[in-house]
């Protein structure tokens, strides 16, 4: 019971923090579109934490999936908020 538990408290988060990214990349891209915001400074600033994240020996292997992933999913908003494509 108490696995069950703690899979669905883990799922739940899980879904939680997919829809605050999606939330978040969609303010971004709102803010790049309209100017607000700079492209290459993300850009900027993924670029390093992509850079540093694997350095991070407090990581486990799966956060840092999590995190490059994230930082991928960005990276993507990015290239379709300022190109209107799709990344590659």
């Amino acid at each position: 019971m108490k696995s069950e538990q703690n899979t669905a408290s883990i799922e739940i988060i899980s879904g939680q923090l997919v829809a605050l990214q999606m939330l978040l990349e969609a303010v971004i891209i709102d803010g790049i579109r309209s100017g607000a915001l700079s492209s290459d400074l993300f850009i900027s600033a993924i670029d390093q934490a992509m850079e540093n994240f694997p350095k991070n020996k407090n990581l486990t292997e799966n956060e840092l999936l999590g995190a490059i992933g994230t930082l991928n999913s960005t990276l993507a908003a990015i290239t379709v908020a300022t190109t209107g494509k799709l990344a590659e």
